[in-house]
């Protein structure tokens, strides 16, 4: 019995820089998920699933999909802003926490060590804010845009 084949082959579709957005965010979104599960902080999980669903929905280019991404993008550049601003606020933490391990020499390398390690981190996350913001803000105007939005499909009546 040979398979079914179709005729009527699906359109190709060409490729969209904007399109890589939605699966860049989404697996941000599964790392958040996973770690906020890990962690138990059911507020952030709930919102990382919403991203998740939304992400979902762009890629298989639902248009219900389009507008609440673009929310949510919005929404997380300024959640992306507000949180740099609070860690920019703690930049001189690392160098009193020096001081202070210094002033104690039973603390030893391990506790520079450990600062070192605390300030890459906060550096490196402060950097994926940085880039993140302008990142966001250009997937939330491109899915506004009318040529993206006529690459999406309406949702078909009388289907649940």
């Amino acid at each position: 019995m040979s398979p079914a084949v179709r005729n009527d082959p699906a359109p190709a579709r060409r490729f969209a820089a904007w399109a890589v957005g939605p699966w860049v965010l989404l697996l941000f979104a599964a790392l958040g998920f996973v770690q906020y599960l890990r962690h138990a902080e059911y507020l952030y999980l709930a919102a990382a699933l919403l991203v998740i669903v939304a992400c979902a929905g762009c890629i298989l280019r639902q248009a219900w999909a389009r507008p609440v991404l673009q929310l949510l993008a919005v929404l997380l550049a300024a959640w992306a802003l507000v949180t740099a601003a609070l860690m920019l606020q703690q930049a001189g933490d690392f160098d009193t926490a020096r001081q202070h391990a210094l002033a104690q020499p039973q603390l030893g390398e391990v506790a520079l060590w450990m600062i070192a390690r605390a300030e890459r981190t906060w550096q490196v996350g402060l950097a994926l804010k940085a880039a993140a913001i302008p990142l966001l803000l250009w997937l939330a105007w491109q899915l506004g845009r009318s040529t993206v939005r006529a690459q999406f499909r309406p949702r078909r009546r009388g289907r649940l």
